[in-house]
């Protein structure tokens, strides 16, 4: 006995609008999870997307019992407001600009042609085109939306959905030149292209949603990465960051023979300026002695903040930290810091240290602890460890 599946257009509109219910019930689900995250704008906006999508999907399975506005004008309006609402999640989370006029202008364009091509001049085709134009439209902005956000850290899920975007586009511009070259008769039919149009739409959208998903999961580790790793008031590396720096430089060194500079740097009476300015003031120094110090190092050198009022500055190569030393407590000495009408200067001591294969981590941080606690003796003084 032969079995026949039979399906029509309304049969395959209900399953991929439940599709699209399903892929915001997850967006949902994640918008609970981050609810208390106010700077993660953009979800709600996904979220109502896919649903936009879903309604204007279930609209056309009620085209036998709704007015020919809702089954034709609204539901092809809505569908061309579910990518529209998806380039402004995009562009929300990643915070990137986004033009809400031309995104107004190309949905009310579209429903206003799709209202003429209905009630004055009821015409298939050109409503098929219309909303393929449209859907071309806001496919292209959110494609040069993904484009941005690839080059970001961001560019993984960036890279899924800019794939399924780019083959939904094309395909969009397919669709156009065969509805012209072969106009359809009937809507409620099921022609191949109406097919491949479901289809497609059904299997691009799981990349669109799980690549969104996916866009502010990994923001949010790569947010939890920096709060683990990146001290908030200077933001340089936490004293964590450092750590683990510390201990991969030594392992390559302890392979290769090889050894390195390490400078203890301390700023000195640092607790007069908090106490004869206020700690407003001492965290602004802190923050441009961070910045000082960065500007001083190379690429492969790190500065890291290690506690209170003391950096730690880790020199890959040879062992010359003296001769940096020397120019980081003399560009600082040499700085003038600043508050309301006055102007103030620091000075820092810097313990010297280098390392070796043969060194432990806690060696290596007690030659640069006892080195800067001899420069502490007289203040705004480099020393080096004993045995350089």
């Amino acid at each position: 006995m032969q079995i026949m599946f039979q399906f029509d257009v309304r049969a395959i509109a209900l399953f991929i609008g439940m599709t699209f219910f399903a892929q915001a019930t997850a967006i949902g689900a994640q918008a609970i999870l981050i609810r208390e995250l106010k700077q993660y704008r953009g979800v709600r906006a996904a979220l109502l997307a896919n649903l936009c999508a879903a309604a204007g999907l279930m609209l056309r399975v009620f085209a036998d019992w709704l007015p020919e506005f809702f089954t034709t004008v609204l539901s092809n309006t809505l569908l061309l407001t579910g990518p529209g609402l998806f380039y402004i999640a995009l562009s929300q989370l990643t915070g990137f600009a986004y033009s809400k006029a031309f995104l107004i202008g190309v949905i009310a364009t579209v429903a206003a042609f799709l209202s003429y091509f209905t009630y004055w001049d009821n015409h298939i085709e050109n409503r098929i085109i219309t909303l393929s134009l449209g859907s071309i439209a806001i496919v292209l902005i959110i494609i040069l939306q993904l484009w941005r956000i690839q080059k970001t850290s961001l560019r993984f899920s960036a890279d899924l959905m800019l794939v399924s975007f780019l083959i939904y586009g094309m395909f969009l511009i397919v669709r156009t030149i065969v509805i012209v070259s072969n106009p359809p008769q009937d809507a409620s039919s099921l022609t191949p292209t109406q097919s491949a149009t479901y289809l497609l739409s059904f299997a691009l959208s799981f990349f669109w949603s799980m690549g969104f998903i996916l866009m502010v999961s990994q923001r949010l580790r790569n947010d939890l990465m920096e709060m683990a790793t990146i001290d908030v008031l200077t933001r340089i590396p936490n004293r964590r960051a450092t750590q683990a720096f510390l201990e991969k430089e030594l392992s390559r060194v302890q392979r290769n023979q090889g050894e390195f500079t390490v400078l203890l740097i301390d700023i000195d009476n640092f607790k007069q300026v908090n106490d004869r300015w206020g700690h407003a003031v001492g965290d602004d120094v802190l923050s441009k002695t961070a910045d000082i110090l960065q500007s001083m190092i190379r690429r492969q050198d790190l500065v890291g903040r290690w506690g209170g009022e003391e950096f730690l500055i880790i020199v890959p190569g040879v062992c010359e930290g003296e001769v940096l030393a020397e120019r980081v407590r003399s560009e600082i000495a040499s700085s003038k810091f600043s508050h309301r009408a006055i102007r103030f200067g620091i000075t820092v001591s810097i313990g010297v240290a280098c390392a070796k294969s043969s060194d432990q981590i806690d060696q290596i941080l007690m030659m640069a602890d006892h080195a800067l606690y001899k420069a502490k003796r007289t203040k705004n003084t480099v020393s080096v460890a004993e045995g350089e």
